[in-house]
Parts: C-alpha cells; sequence; structure tokens
C-alpha cells in the first residue's frame, strides 16, 4: 500500500504542476507572472487576458485535480483519493517546474472536492458564487467556500472531515493576505482587462 500511495502522490504532484495560465499566457505572448497582480491564476487569467482564457484556466485546473482524485481512489481506496487531493493541489501551488510560485489552490481544490464528494462540491460552488455576486471580490467567495466545506463534508461524507478541516486552514493560510486587506478595506473588486504588475490585486481566487 505504500508503495501505491507514494506512486499516487508523485503522480498527482505532477499533474497539479500543469500551470494552463502560464501556458495560455505563452500562446498569447503575455507573460502571466509579470502582468496584472503576477499570481498565475484563473483571476489574474481573467483581469489581464479576458474572460475565455480564465473560463480555461478554471476548467483545466479543476479536471486535473479531478483526474488525480479519481486516479488515487481507484488505486487505493480513501486513503489514495486524500493524498492525491494533497498533492495535486499542493503540486498546483508550490510546482517544481515554475520555481515552487503557482496558484493559491482554490479551483484545483474545487476538481478535488468535486471528485471525492460531488454533493458538497456543488453546494461550495454556490456559496461562491452567492459570495462573489453580492461582494465582487473574488477573495470572499473563496474563503466563503472554504469555510463551508468542512460542514458539508461532515454532512455528506463524514469520513472526510478531518481532512476537510485541514484543507479548509491551508487554504486560509494560502489566502492570508486577501484576509488582511479585506480587514483594512483593501481588498479590489475583480476588473477585466487590467495590465501591468498590480500586487495589490492579488486576489485570493488566482489558483486555477
Amino acid at each position: 500500500m505504500l508503495i501505491k500511495l507514494i506512486g499516487i502522490a508523485i503522480i498527482s504532484y505532477l499533474l497539479g504542476d500543469i500551470n494552463p495560465a502560464i501556458v495560455i499566457g505563452k500562446i498569447k505572448g503575455v507573460d502571466i507572472r509579470k502582468e496584472g497582480s503576477g499570481n498565475p491564476g484563473m483571476t489574474n487569467a481573467i483581469r489581464v487576458m479576458g474572460v475565455g482564457a480564465g473560463i480555461a484556466v478554471f476548467v483545466v485546473d479543476v479536471l486535473k485535480a479531478f483526474v488525480a482524485v479519481k486516479i488515487g481512489f481507484a488505486v487505493a481506496g480513501d486513503p489514495g483519493a486524500m493524498v492525491a487531493f494533497a498533492a495535486v493541489v499542493l503540486g498546483h501551488c508550490f510546482p517544481v517546474f515554475y520555481g515552487f510560485k503557482g496558484g493559491k489552490g482554490v479551483a484545483a481544490s474545487f476538481g478535488a472536492v468535486l471528485a471525492l464528494n460531488w454533493q458538497s462540491a456543488l453546494i461550495v460552488l454556490s456559496v461562491a458564487a452567492v459570495l462573489f455576486l453580492l461582494f465582487r471580490r473574488m477573495s470572499v467567495a473563496s474563503l466563503g467556500a472554504a469555510i463551508s466545506y468542512p460542514f458539508l463534508v461532515h454532512y455528506f461524507a463524514p469520513q472526510y472531515t478531518y481532512f476537510g478541516i485541514a484543507v479548509a486552514i491551508f487554504l486560509l493560510i494560502m489566502h492570508r493576505e486577501n484576509i488582511v486587506r479585506l480587514f483594512k478595506g483593501e481588498e479590489k473588486p475583480l476588473t477585466i482587462g487590467h495590465k501591468g504588475k498590480d500586487k495589490s490585486n492579488d486576489e485570493a481566487g488566482e489558483n486555477k
């Protein structure tokens, strides 16, 4: 079993390393890491390259995590799925091929949640959508989704409760700068087509 889990971790981490924001940016002649907030994730892709690019980034980030967790579950059941979840998100946030500087993990976590328990994933997505429509800030949507996840997974799949708590804590840590800006009233709403380095616009949802 240990050998299987190690293999799952390696494969999942490498899948997480795939960064569609950087790839699409190169196709468009843009270095996403030098534009907008500099974060190679969905929100910055929308800000710099438009909604279409942002959606593409989100879809790829969700799919890579979904596939990783499904592989993990098929090979080693629940332990394999949780190892895959952790590894693919870590690969997304800290990709070895990009100097360990990746996104913040929200889209990848959503894809993994979708593979682990689709019911909680759909409600998490609904929570994020409502919060974004109300506040127009991906940070608020992402943080609300992260906080709600442990409660939802406890209801739908209680065997993942403690793991869900760990995921939520990790995402909150990854978004600590956004939390500080929210308390200071400095977090800016999502804008489209904004270029130029601007770290103050580093939204929490830039992960995918």
